[in-house]
């Protein structure tokens, strides 16, 4: 071994070290201030305050590490202080073979939050209604859904239950996000503002209620529509319930739900904040430099890997 590498390896050993003496003493902070909350009975889980922490993060990140792994890190940290200290739990949707949820939930909440597997959304929702766990990881509405679960959120037998985030917690800036590669994360607890935020408004309308006309009633309160998903009315004169995702924070007490009301009259029975989430960061792609030492190199070959 030549005596330079001795010496970096020597320097990275005793970062390491200075790391995790941090890591444990941010890890005794937090424990603090779960008692504290606990104490107070305040909201020990502020998915908006650690929505602004990653993006302060990211605003001063450099060098070679890559975003994604930014996050991931400190993501393990909240799931393995914060939360797991707070005995919180979650419920994921894994229907049949599709594990898109759990991974992404694992990647959320970290390696050692306890999680289950429930076979269907509904069931997922209904284990936070009822207390036996903390959170659900739901797949992301679509109306090629064929039951939709987002109208069971409008029962408000046993809490309010409300998104607060959606995953994965970031894309890269090359990928595009469909509706079957995300999720979002249901609880009960606040959805407050994170200073960037996109939320969900459940409508429930007159079936002669156009998905355009309910766009531009939207954009005429300033508020851009992201997504709309429809549930018909069984039977002809049945209303029809909408879910409308929108580029804003509204709060269940938003004037704008009033405003929204008025401006369908009598063809709308309910405007109702559903929460939403923190607008997820976009990470920066990581090119990897990489040369063929061995076979020759030809026209159509690659230097560059994009990850």
């Amino acid at each position: 071994m030549s005596k330079q590498l001795e010496e970096i390896r020597k320097k990275i050993d005793a970062i390491d070290d200075a790391v995790h003496d941090l890591l444990m003493e941010r890890a005794s902070l937090v424990a603090g201030v779960a008692a504290e909350k606990k104490k107070n009975n305040m909201q020990v889980v502020q998915p908006a305050r650690e929505a602004r922490m990653i993006r302060r993060l990211l605003s001063r990140h450099k060098g070679p590490l890559p975003e994604a792994a930014v996050i991931s890190i400190w993501r393990e940290l909240v799931g393995a202080v914060s939360l797991l200290q707070t005995g919180l739990n979650v419920a994921v949707t894994v229907m049949g073979e599709d594990y898109r949820c759990w991974d992404m939930a694992r990647d959320y909440f970290g390696s050692v939050l306890p999680m289950k597997k429930i076979s269907s959304p509904q069931a997922a929702i209904a284990a936070v209604r009822d207390g036996s766990v903390s959170f659900a990881v739901l797949p992301w509405p679509d109306d090629t859904d064929e039951k939709h679960w987002w109208p069971v959120m409008l029962n408000t037998e046993g809490g309010q239950m409300r998104v607060v985030c959606a995953l994965p917690y970031g894309r890269g800036e090359d990928e595009n996000a469909s509706a079957r590669g995300r999720a979002l994360v249901v609880s009960k607890v606040d959805f407050n503002s994170s200073g960037d935020d996109r939320s969900f408004i459940a409508l429930e309308l007159d079936p002669s209620v156009s998905r355009g006309r309910i766009s531009d009633v939207l954009k005429g309160i300033g508020l851009e529509t992201l997504g709309l998903n429809t549930q018909s009315g069984a039977k002809q004169g049945v209303p029809s319930l909408h879910l409308a995702e929108v580029s804003d924070f509204v709060a269940e007490d938003d004037a704008r739900l009033e405003e929204i009301k008025a401006k369908f009259g009598d063809l709308c029975l309910r405007a109702v904040a559903l929460g939403g989430y923190p607008a997820l960061p976009v990470f920066k792609s990581v090119v990897i430099q990489q040369e063929s030492q061995s076979a020759p190199k030809t026209k159509d070959s690659k230097k560059n890997a994009h990850v």
